[in-house]
């Protein structure tokens, strides 16, 4: 491992350059190394700086032999995407996996193909503000930001960035959506509407269901009938119905780990899917 001070031309320190032998390329023969960039901070001292230099190239050098990091020169989109995969076959569903894929590609022409060590606060305010001015919500830039925390919090812990850049940046702030409820004369308006003709049968199971279970359009949508216990009078939500690359399909699980439940229903909604269950099966 090598530690070198990078100076501008007044002879100041601006940073430390850390270079770690990796492996050698089997077809030449030569060494590849990984590199780190350490920013100076000019409000500390060169000693501190210093010894900061060396934390940092400690941590890089163990995740280079432990193969979790990449060189410091790696794009913001290269590097997203291999913090997806990772979690992928971790800690997320494939579903998240889909979500996360799709704010990298409204990422990429924006700051995909900056350096990870240059996307410091500033260069991501400007990108928020670019994205803002092109039409994208100010409630969806958030979200983003939250995704480049992420995958820059990870960068900060494996060693390729020396702290989270995105913790010193001003995402707007999310647009607070007031939930309006249905008062009673619109909740009876709604349901005269909906029973006035035989033709919304299945529309009317569905809107009672979400009505009486308060259960997410998703899981209503991944029952099956062994779901539903009418002896017991008792419907089991453990599943939820995704949109992923694969397509969509039923997952098991639901959105949070609390998800999973049992519902007791009353008589009315029991006896409507009890006839619902008789027009499906034949």
């Amino acid at each position: 491992m090598n530690i070198q001070e990078r100076r501008n031309k007044d002879g100041k320190i601006t940073s430390y350059r850390i270079r770690v032998f990796d492996h050698r390329d089997t077809d030449t023969g030569k060494q590849v190394f990984k590199n780190l960039s350490v920013k100076y901070d000019n409000s500390k001292s060169e000693s501190w700086n210093r010894k900061n230099a060396e934390k940092q190239a400690a941590i890089f050098e163990k995740g280079v032999e432990e193969q979790t990091v990449c060189d410091s020169r790696i794009t913001f989109a290269e590097y997203a995407e291999y913090v997806i995969k990772s979690k992928e076959q971790s800690c997320i569903t494939s579903s998240t996996a889909y979500n996360y894929r799709g704010k990298l590609q409204k990422l990429k022409p924006v700051i995909g193909h900056i350096q990870l060590k240059d996307l410091m606060p500033k260069v991501l305010n400007n990108a928020y503000s670019e994205l803002i001015n092109a039409g994208t919500s100010k409630s969806y830039v958030h979200g983003l930001h939250g995704f480049i925390r992420n995958v820059m919090e990870v960068a900060y812990k494996e060693g390729v960035l020396p702290r989270n850049y995105a913790d010193a940046a001003m995402p707007p702030k999310r647009n607070k959506n007031t939930v309006v409820a249905l008062t009673e004369d619109e909740l009876n308006a709604f349901y005269k509407a909906l029973f006035s003709d035989k033709s919304y049968y299945v529309y009317q199971v569905i809107f009672s269901l979400l009505l009486a279970t308060g259960c997410r359009i998703g899981e209503l949508c991944a029952l099956s009938w062994s779901d539903i216990d009418f002896d017991e009078k008792c419907i089991h939500i453990h599943r939820h119905f995704v949109l992923d690359k694969a397509g969509r399909h039923v997952e098991d699980g639901c959105k949070t780990t609390a998800g999973e439940r049992f519902l007791y229903m009353d008589d009315g909604i029991m006896e409507m899917s009890s006839e619902y269950r008789e027009k499906y099966l034949h």
